[in-house]
C-alpha cells in the first residue's frame, strides 16, 4: 500500500511540475503564434526570430548563475521570486505596442523560467525519499513533455480562436496559483550564506556563448551568423576553462573529473536532447509541405507524441524505482534512435499509421529516458550538489534542443536557400530531412552505448 503524500510533498509536486510545462510551453506554442504577431506589429524576419531565440538564449546563459544565487540566497527564495517574474511578464507581454518592447520582455521571461527550472528538480528531490523520488520525477517529466510538443497545436488553437495574447494570459492563471502554493508550503524565505562568491567571470562567458550560439543559429545564412557562431564556441570553450581555474566556479568540472556516473548521466541528457527534440518540427513540416496537411490536422497527428509521454513519464518513474535507472536509460534512448531513423525513410506516400507509430516509438523513447536519465545525474551528487545537477539536467536540456534547431535550421538553409519550404520544393525539404534525420540516429546510437556502458548507479545508492 502507498503511503499518502503529505501536503507539503502534493503542493511541491503540483508547482514544480506546472512550472517545468509553461517553461517550454511558452517556446513551443508562441513558436506558432510569431506569424500573427509579425503581421500586428510589422516585424523583419530577423526580429520575429528573436523572439524564440531571445526567449530560450535567457534560460540557457542564466542557468548557473541562478544555481549559484539560490546557494547564496535560498533555493525557495528563488524558486517563488521566478514564478512572480515569469508570470508579471507573462502578463505585460500581451500589452506591448512593438515588436523592440515585446523582445525585450521575453529575455525577462526567460530569465524567470531560468529561476523557476534551475531550482525546482533541487526542490523536488528534497521533497521525495529516494524511493518515492523516480515517480515524483516522472510527473515532472510528463509536464516537460506536454509542454513541448503540445504547445503547437494548444498555441495554434488560442491564436485561431482568441489572439495571440490569450496565450500569456491563460498561462498566467496557472503561475498565480503556483506562487500561492509555493508561499504556503514550500521553504521559499530566504536563507542567505555568508561567504560564497559570485562567479562574475563564468557567468558573463556562458552568458555570451548562449547568446551568441542562439543568434548565430538564426542568421546563419548570412557571414554575420556563421562568425557567431564562430565567437559562440570560443566562448563556451573559454567558459569551460575559466571554471577549471576558477576559486568559487558555477560549475565545478571536478564533478566530472571524478564522478563518472555524472559525467555520463549529463553527456547523454545533451545528446538525447540533440538527436530528438527535432522531430515534432520537422514532422510538422513534412506533414504539411511533403503531404497536404493542414496546420489543424498536422497538430493533431502530432499529438501522439506528447500524449505517450504524458502517459508513460510516470509509469516510466516508477518502473526507475524499481529497475538500475542506466538500463531504463538506455532503453529509451535506443527507441528514440530508431524512431529516428525509421522516421529518415517517410516520403510523401507512407501510410499515416506509419508516421503515427513513429511518433509513439519516439514519445516512448523519450518518456522512458528523461526519468531515468534525471535520476541518474541527481543520484549521483551529494545533497550538498543538487543545485549544481538541477541545473546541468537543464543546461543539457536547453543546449541540446538549440544544437537539434540550428542544424536543422542550416540543413534547410543550405537545401532551400533563401526560399521558404512549399509544396513546390518539397522533394528538397524531404532530402534536407532525410540527411539531418539519419545524422540525428546516429548521434542517438552514440549516446546510447554511453548511457549503458556508463558506471551509474541508483539514486542515492551508496
Amino acid at each position: 500500500m502507498k503511503t499518502p503524500l503529505a501536503p507539503d510533498q502534493r503542493a511541491g509536486l503540483f508547482t514544480i511540475t506546472v512550472t517545468q510545462f509553461v517553461l517550454v510551453f511558452m517556446l513551443s506554442s508562441v513558436a506558432v503564434a510569431v506569424p500573427a504577431l509579425g503581421r500586428e506589429f510589422g516585424a523583419k524576419a530577423s526580429e520575429l526570430g528573436l523572439v524564440e531565440s531571445g526567449y530560450i538564449a535567457a534560460v540557457s546563459m542564466l542557468l548557473f548563475p541562478v544555481t549559484r544565487l539560490a546557494d547564496m540566497v535560498g533555493r525557495g527564495a528563488v524558486f517563488l521570486s521566478g514564478i512572480v517574474v515569469f508570470t508579471v511578464v507573462s502578463l505585460l507581454l500581451p500589452l506591448t505596442t512593438s515588436i523592440g518592447a515585446f523582445i525585450v520582455l521575453r529575455v525577462f521571461q526567460g530569465a524567470g523560467g531560468a529561476m523557476m527550472v534551475t531550482t525546482g528538480l533541487v526542490i523536488l528531490a528534497e521533497l521525495f525519499p529516494a524511493q518515492g523520488r523516480g515517480r515524483a520525477l516522472g510527473i515532472s517529466s510528463a509536464g516537460v513533455y506536454l509542454g513541448m510538443s503540445g504547445g503547437p497545436m494548444i498555441g495554434g488553437l488560442i491564436t485561431t480562436h482568441l489572439g495571440w495574447r490569450w496565450i500569456f494570459y491563460i498561462c498566467a492563471v496557472p503561475c498565480v496559483a503556483c506562487a500561492v502554493l509555493a508561499l504556503r508550503h514550500l521553504p521559499v524565505r530566504p536563507k542567505v550564506t555568508r561567504g560564497l562568491r559570485f562567479d562574475w567571470g563564468g557567468a558573463v562567458l556562458m552568458g555570451l556563448g548562449m547568446m551568441l550560439l542562439t543568434q548565430g543559429g538564426t542568421h546563419f545564412d548570412t557571414a554575420l551568423g556563421k562568425t557567431m557562431l564562430g565567437a559562440a564556441l570560443l566562448a563556451l570553450a573559454a567558459f569551460v576553462v575559466w571554471e577549471a581555474r576558477a576559486d568559487a566556479p558555477l560549475l565545478d568540472l571536478r564533478l566530472f573529473a571524478g564522478n563518472k556516473p555524472f559525467a555520463f548521466a549529463s553527456a547523454v541528457q545533451f545528446i538525447n536532447y540533440a538527436a530528438v527534440f527535432g522531430i515534432t518540427f520537422l514532422m510538422s513540416l513534412y506533414l504539411q509541405i511533403a503531404r497536404g496537411m493542414t496546420a489543424g490536422d498536422a497538430g493533431l497527428v502530432l499529438m501522439a507524441q506528447p500524449l505517450t509521454q504524458a502517459v508513460l513519464s510516470p509509469l516510466s518513474g516508477t518502473v526507475v524505482d524499481r529497475v538500475p535507472p542506466h538500463r531504463v536509460a538506455t532503453m529509451g534512448m535506443g527507441l528514440g534512435s530508431l524512431a529516428m531513423a525509421m522516421a529518415a525513410l517517410l516520403g510523401p506516400g507512407s501510410p499515416l499509421p506509419v508516421v503515427v507509430g513513429i511518433l509513439l516509438l519516439c514519445g516512448a523513447g523519450m518518456a522512458i529516458f528523461a526519468t531515468a536519465n534525471v535520476s541518474v545525474i541527481m543520484g549521483s551528487v551529494a545533497p550538498t550538489h543538487y543545485g549544481v545537477a538541477s541545473a546541468m539536467t537543464a543546461a543539457m536540456r536547453t543546449t541540446g534542443m538549440t544544437f537539434c534547431l540550428v542544424v536543422a535550421s542550416i540543413a534547410l538553409s543550405v537545401a532551400l536557400g533563401p526560399h521558404p519550404a512549399t509544396a513546390e520544393n518539397a522533394p528538397q525539404f524531404l532530402g534536407a530531412m532525410r540527411v539531418v534525420l539519419l545524422g540525428f540516429a546516429a548521434l542517438g546510437a552514440v549516446g546510447t552505448v554511453l548511457s549503458l556502458y556508463a558506471p551509474m548507479r541508483r539514486p542515492d545508492a551508496p
